[in-house]
């Protein structure tokens, strides 16, 4: 990742979120998020109930000084705060997509023969995937490709000359920040523009199409939406409706979210 073009995308990013020249997007009540995690963070007890006390919990942020998230993470230069992000996504394939390239670096999970691609079984075995309620509806940042404002956003950063510079610089003179948004392992330019929106007091998050790629159709996509703050911080207002486990044989099981008298 490159520190200096990092730098100058969020600069002008910030600049243009400030002038509010960033597409938005209500997301109101009535839609559905998921996100999956590692199932020790969901105790299911022997009742296949997910106590309310732990998936309350569950939701807080965890990678603010890492590097492993596109939009959110260190920023690795000096006047940039931090943020971490709670990834959510919109659709299903959406977040099946993410799981499998972050199986990647898993040797216990077998990968197809003919597409490389983690089995989708193995993947989600040691996850918990939950269904995610709106309690009040949510202004984001759109540059989703579904969202027709988004490539004007985007130029209007690459006709920055500090951006510019810092893509040749970093050897990618001839790509646009388009491209460079949506490259599913250099995250310079998405970093960028993550913080921005996260420094951004009037946003309360960032809607994205997915960059990682389905082994079943290229257009198989989908959107993730990014709510940002520090770690341990839980995000308000989102409700954890009931969860899902994937055991390797039999249907998915189907884990309401209730208030217990133990954790």
């Amino acid at each position: 990742m490159s520190a200096h073009l990092l730098r100058a995308v969020y600069a002008e990013a910030s600049r243009l979120v400030e002038a509010r020249r960033i597409p938005t997007e209500f997301i109101p009540t009535t839609v559905s998020l998921y996100r999956s995690f590692d199932r020790r963070y969901a105790p299911i007890n022997a009742q296949r109930l997910f106590p309310r006390q732990a998936a309350n919990a569950a939701l807080v942020i965890r990678d603010q000084f890492l590097d492993v998230n596109r939009f959110s993470g260190q920023s690795l230069t000096a006047g940039i705060p931090a943020y971490g992000g709670l990834y959510c996504s919109m659709q299903a394939q959406a977040i099946v997509n993410e799981m499998r390239h972050y199986a990647r670096g898993n040797k216990n999970v077998p990968r197809s023969g003919n597409t490389g691609f983690p089995h989708v079984d193995e993947t989600l075995g040691s996850k918990c995937i939950v269904r995610i309620r709106l309690m009040s509806s949510v202004l984001a940042a759109d540059v989703s490709t579904h969202n027709p404002g988004s490539a004007a956003f985007l130029e209007a950063i690459e006709r920055s000359a500090d951006v510019q510079a810092a893509l040749r610089a970093a050897g990618r003179g001839a790509r646009t920040v388009a491209y460079e948004l949506n490259d599913s392992e250099d995250c310079s330019v998405a970093r960028g523009i993550g913080l921005a929106v996260a420094n951004a007091p009037w946003l309360r998050a960032l809607k994205v199409t997915t960059a990682r790629p389905s082994d079943r159709s290229p257009d198989e996509m989908g959107d993730n939406v990014i709510f940002f703050g520090h770690n341990d911080e839980r995000i308000g207002s989102l409700w954890i409706d009931e969860g899902y486990l994937f055991p390797l044989l039999g249907e998915p099981i189907v884990c309401p979210v209730e208030f217990t008298a133990n954790r």
